[in-house]
């Protein structure tokens, strides 16, 4: 497996992991599978759901801080499984099938939405497309986010991250989503220059708010979720984010020069020394100097930072693949900060317990942003939800589930 050093999170423990995912178009979720009776939609006794969020009402929300406080015990439970459908053209290959179970509770107060979801995951993707060097042919490659296929059969998992995501209607516009929730903006069976499955909405005027919380881009790094919207064609870019006035994550990647004259090839752009499975930087630390720039790159791989130190990756084999895994001193694939503006809208706070994640998150009612859904409580909102389990794509969806507020 692909190793993730565990040592820098807090690992607590917890007594219930479940929850939920959302997403794709013709494809039927798993029936008869959602409550604990067994019974899909069917209540499951008093204080527990199988498809309505009831939000309670408080004086005052939780912190957000990733550990579950008392506050909560008295919150109703929306247990379910999320399930990995079969979009057909391969799309969600070596994830078919694949299950995690999700609870998921809701508080607010006169300002703030507060969520808490736990689901079961046996191991804590961190390894995001981990740069590597590959003594082959002497160049540096990335692990691939998606798993990889010889003949048919899975010869390497996928190195991604884990994320959670939910989708909401914005001011009741977008065509059957009281119907079918994220099912909605999600098409299947386009072509293959079209990504084979798309989110959009189908006419002008009509958009959704959808949430995606990522482990390394976003969510452990800056304790924010990324904050994004759909709207209809040009299919291709019908996902945005929100607006940002600063922030968010970039592709830690840069074009050099072999031997400062020849071929351009791709190398990281920046790497911490000395660190050992690390999974993001921060603008922090570049900024501060802990994170060195790469300005240099020779035809054998040696890299040559600003400091003018000499990174020799046939010698230090750290660098290279170690079976399954890569090794301890691959590099990471982004370097972030904070979203400033609409963007970074969602508050965050998780942790791995060793068995699955406990993840809280607040958000304004309003944020009186017009890329955001506004939250009244005397409405009930449609919702569908996802669990990305080291997945790019492909995720276990739970759709048809309905958010309510305590009165």
């Amino acid at each position: 497996m692909k190793k993730v050093n565990l040592i820098s999170f807090l690992v607590v423990f917890t007594s219930s992991l479940l929850f939920i995912g959302c997403t794709s178009d013709p494809i039927p979720g798993p029936a008869g599978a959602d409550g604990i009776d067994g019974v899909d939609g069917v209540s499951t006794g008093p204080g527990t759901s199988t498809t309505e969020l009831l939000a309670k009402k408080v004086f005052l929300g939780p912190q957000i801080d990733g550990v579950i406080d008392a506050s909560w015990a008295e919150v109703q439970s929306l247990t379910g499984t999320a399930e990995v459908p079969n979009p057909g053209d391969n799309v969600f290959q070596g994830y078919v099938g694949n299950k995690n179970d999700v609870v998921l509770k809701a508080q607010y107060d006169d300002e703030y939405i507060y969520f808490l979801v736990q689901w079961k995951d046996s191991q804590m993707d961190l390894n995001r497309d981990t740069w590597y060097f590959d003594t082959t042919d002497n160049l540096w490659k990335q692990e691939s986010n998606k798993p990889v296929f010889e003949n048919g059969v899975k010869v390497r998992e996928a190195f991604y991250e884990d994320k959670f995501g939910m989708q909401w209607d914005i001011n009741n516009s977008t065509t059957d989503w009281n119907s079918q929730t994220c099912f909605a903006t999600c098409h299947t069976g386009m072509s293959q220059s079209d990504g084979y499955a798309r989110h959009y909405t189908i006419a002008a005027g009509e958009s959704t708010d959808m949430w995606h919380w990522k482990s390394v881009r976003t969510g452990l790094p800056n304790g924010q979720f990324d904050d994004k919207n759909v709207t209809d064609t040009p299919i291709t870019g019908a996902r945005h984010g929100d607006a940002k006035d600063a922030g968010g994550y970039v592709n830690n990647r840069v074009e050099i020069a072999l031997d400062g004259t020849g071929t351009l090839v791709k190398v990281p752009k920046y790497y911490i020394p000395g660190r050992e499975y690390y999974y993001w930087i921060t603008q922090d630390e570049i900024d501060t100097g802990i994170a060195k720039e790469i300005i240099a790159v020779a035809t054998d791989g040696k890299l040559t930072d600003e400091d003018g130190n000499t990174i020799d990756p046939v010698a230090e084999v750290k660098y290279q693949r170690d079976g399954e895994t890569t090794g301890a001193y691959g590099m990471p694939s982004i370097y972030t900060s904070p979203f400033i503006g609409s963007r970074g809208d969602i508050s965050s706070a998780s942790i791995y317990t060793g068995n699955g994640w406990i993840l809280e998150f607040k958000r304004k009612l309003n944020t009186g942003n017009a890329d955001d859904v506004t939250f009244d409580s005397v409405s009930d909102y449609p919702f569908g939800y996802a669990i990305f389990d080291n997945a790019a794509i492909a995720h276990g969806i739970k759709a048809f589930m309905t958010l309510k507020f305590e009165q």
